[in-house]
Order: structure tokens, then C-alpha cells, then sequence
């Protein structure tokens, strides 16, 4: 029997009369817009396969492993990027390329979460972070325009323009503003925690602190800036983000959000493979730690890292929330096929 509400199929809320079927038709000219965008740029649209034998490493991303014939476990999982892929097409002479597809990760489920989503993927080669951070702008900008009909979204009741800039915050700044400490102090961020009630537990991490922060503090406040990017993110969380010069336990990332809704993810990508193996590995043994779950390094990714990645910057965009966000609505479900 089907069940309710966003729990129910796509097809039994259309007949139901509970969900319309121009959200539907919004989400394709998203689909169809979105390739023009890139297409009319320069950029060739890729279509690596959904299941790789080694999986992105990320300790809050858990892939979904594809079993064998006789149903034993498989060196085979579907990709919850498709970032090694692609970048290993860069290191072959691609050139600036996209990916509009779905990808898949596990124990995802939430208004803003779901196991199966369409995600936009794509580098720029020679780029830095500041010029795919104009892609962003001016590909939501356009979308606003031409799916909504004007160049702004509406999100709580308020009108969120979308003409860019969009404003920049550093993400040390804005933790100083709202929590009186930088992002990287550990015993300032658990005492900063701990006045505003959230009393974080003993064995909470650096990272655990820093996540928390970012969820109960500085994300509720970007809802009230509009559409704005926050840059310069921990080196230490971005693996596959390039060091800044000057500043090396600060990675060239970047965030965009829109009315606290985070969007999108884009870093200056790193290029030395030493130091892509070394981070890779870490990150792997702390997955190990913090989950059971053991992860190999693509060592394919990194012979492609020593044939040669170009310098370039690149983004993941949520399609799902991006429709979402367009269609007005607080659930992804509400613009999905499910």
C-alpha cells in the first residue's frame, strides 16, 4: 500500500491530486536549461559509470556497496560523486566539463536528504574558485528568470534576489561574529557551545564541534543573508581541496547558500598526488575509526594525479534542492520523482 505524504511514489501523489504535475515540468526545464548553460559555455558533458570499484572517502558519506552474482559483497559501489571519475578525464585532456546525473549515498533521508538524488558536477580548467563561484550566480540567476519568471526566490515568505555578487563571508569571520571564536579552536568552540546550552559531550572532537557549529549556529544564520557564499573552510575537512599559500590549515573552498538552504560545494582542486595520497589515506583510516567501514584508495584516481591534473576549480550542485528552492517548497520530495 502506498504511504503518505512524501513517504508516498511520485505517481500515486500526481493521481492523488497532492502533487501537480508542473512541478514536474519545472524540473525538467531545470534539466534542460542547466545543459544549455554549460553546453553554450564550452564545457562537454560526461557520463562516467554510477558504480566504481572504489568509493569517495568522506566520514559523513557512507556509500552504497553493489553485491555479486551469488549476493557476497562486490568491489563495486554506486558513486556518491562523481568527482574521482571526472577528474581523472581532466587528467586525460578533457578539458572544462559537466556532469548532470544521479548519484547515491546511504543513510540519507530528511526534507533536504535522500539516498537517490540528481546532482550538476563540473571543473573548470585553469578556473579558480572565484570564477566558478560566477558560474553559480549566473546559472541560478538565469533559471530564476527563465523557470520562475523573475530574477529572485522566494523562501519563507521572503523574496531572496539572486543578481550577483552574492555577498562572500570568510568562515573564521563568521564564527568569530556569532560564537566569539575561530573556527580551528577547539577549547574556544566547546566553551562557545556550551553558553548557548548545547553542552558538548567530552569526547566530542574538533570536528564534531565544528560541524555542530556550523549546523545550530552559522547555517540558521545564513537564512537571513539572502543568497551569499562562505569561503575558506578547515584544510583539514576538504581532501581533495588545494591549500591556501599563506594559510595552509585554510582550504580555497566555498559554500553557496540560499536562505540557509546550502547548495553547493566548489574548492580549487589539489593537484600534487603525494600530498592527494597522504590526505586520502587519512581520511580513510578516520572513516575506519568513526565507522567500521574500510574504504580503499583509488589508486587509479592517483596515477591520473601523477600523469598530470591541470590546475582547475570545480563545484557539486543539489539539482533536487535547487527545483525546491524554485518551485517555492520546503521538501525536495516536492520536485522529485520518488
Amino acid at each position: 500500500m502506498p504511504g503518505s505524504g512524501r513517504d508516498k511514489e511520485t505517481w500515486a501523489r500526481l493521481a492523488d491530486g497532492e502533487l501537480p504535475w508542473e512541478a514536474l515540468r519545472t524540473r525538467a526545464r531545470v534539466l534542460e536549461e542547466t545543459r544549455r548553460f554549460f553546453r553554450e559555455r564550452g564545457f562537454l558533458e560526461v557520463d562516467p559509470p554510477a558504480a566504481q570499484p572504489c568509493p569517495n572517502i568522506d566520514p559523513n558519506i557512507f556509500p552504497v556497496r553493489v553485491e555479486g552474482p551469488a549476493g557476497g559483497a562486490a568491489r563495486l559501489y554506486l558513486h556518491t560523486s562523481p568527482e574521482p571519475a571526472m577528474k581523472k578525464l581532466l587528467a586525460a585532456g578533457s578539458g572544462d566539463i559537466f556532469f548532470l546525473g544521479k548519484v547515491y549515498r546511504d543513510r540519507e533521508g530528511s526534507p533536504l536528504h535522500a539516498p537517490e538524488f540528481t546532482m550538476l558536477e563540473w571543473y573548470r580548467v585553469g578556473g579558480c574558485a572565484g570564477d566558478v563561484m560566477r558560474d553559480v550566480e549566473e546559472l541560478l540567476l538565469g533559471l530564476a528568470r527563465g523557470v520562475a519568471g523573475r530574477g529572485s526566490l522566494r523562501r519563507g515568505g521572503m523574496a531572496i534576489p539572486l543578481e550577483s555578487p552574492w555577498p562572500r563571508y570568510e568562515v573564521d569571520d563568521v564564527f568569530r561574529e556569532l560564537l566569539g571564536t575561530g573556527m580551528t579552536d577547539e577549547h574556544g568552540l566547546r566553551a562557545a557551545l556550551a553558553r548557548r546550552g548545547a553542552r558538548p559531550g567530552p569526547d566530542e572532537s574538533w570536528e564534531d564541534l565544528f560541524f555542530r557549529a556550523c549546523v545550530d549556529v552559522v547555517e540558521p544564520e545564513m537564512a537571513s543573508r539572502g543568497a551569499c557564499f562562505l569561503t575558506g573552510y578547515p584544510s583539514s575537512l576538504g581532501a581533495m581541496a588545494r591549500r591556501r599559500a599563506l594559510q595552509p590549515k585554510t582550504a580555497e573552498r566555498f559554500e553557496g547558500f540560499v536562505a540557509g538552504v546550502e547548495l553547493v560545494n566548489g574548492y580549487e582542486e589539489l593537484t600534487d598526488p603525494v600530498e592527494q595520497e597522504e590526505r586520502l589515506s587519512k581520511l580513510a583510516a578516520r572513516h575506519l575509526r568513526r565507522t567500521g567501514q574500510e574504504l580503499p584508495v583509488d589508486p587509479e584516481f592517483l596515477e591520473a594525479l601523477r600523469r598530470g591534473l591541470p590546475p582547475c576549480s570545480g563545484a557539486a550542485l543539489g539539482v533536487d534542492r535547487l527545483v525546491m528552492l524554485l518551485l517555492g517548497k520546503d521538501d525536495i520530495a516536492d520536485g522529485m520523482y520518488r
